[in-house]
């Protein structure tokens, strides 16, 4: 069975393909899940708010949106959509690179095809370890492009 790792929505070359992939890699491998095909899809506000309405029912636009195509334990497929605009707002908020703050909802995107859930303080809190975790194996590996 092929394994597939895909960026889409790439074409101003904001991010290197590789480091996405890695980020994808560290948190598959460090939670030792086996998987299918993992697509992240970089978007804009209007289009993340279109599909957070239509599969959520929520009419905003946000960072990112996760979404498993597999079912229980079987090997993850999934879809990971990531606002452009959002994460370069939210990158000027958290004082870091627009790119950096791309790989960490991707991560964050990860943890929940991994399992992971943010629905509580408790639960947030563990994400946020996990991302600071998996950000740091790659860090090296984030050649951050001119903005």
């Amino acid at each position: 069975m092929s394994k597939e790792l895909n960026l889409v929505g790439n074409e101003r070359g904001i991010l290197k393909s590789e480091v996405v992939k890695s980020a994808m890699s560290s948190v598959l491998d460090g939670e030792d899940k086996d998987y299918t095909s993992v697509s992240v899809l970089l978007v804009s506000d209007d289009e993340i708010q279109e599909v957070n309405k239509k599969y959520l029912g929520h009419d905003y636009s946000t960072d990112v949106l996760t979404f498993p195509l597999h079912e229980g334990s079987k090997p993850i497929e999934g879809e990971i959509y990531v606002s452009l605009q959002t994460t370069e707002r939210n990158s000027k908020l958290f004082n870091n690179s627009h790119s950096d703050e791309i790989i960490r909802v991707v991560i964050h995107g990860m943890l929940h095809l991994a399992g992971y859930e943010d629905s509580s303080s408790e639960s947030r809190d563990e994400m946020k370890k996990k991302e600071d975790f998996y950000l740091g194996l790659i860090e090296d590996s984030l050649m951050t492009k001119p903005e």
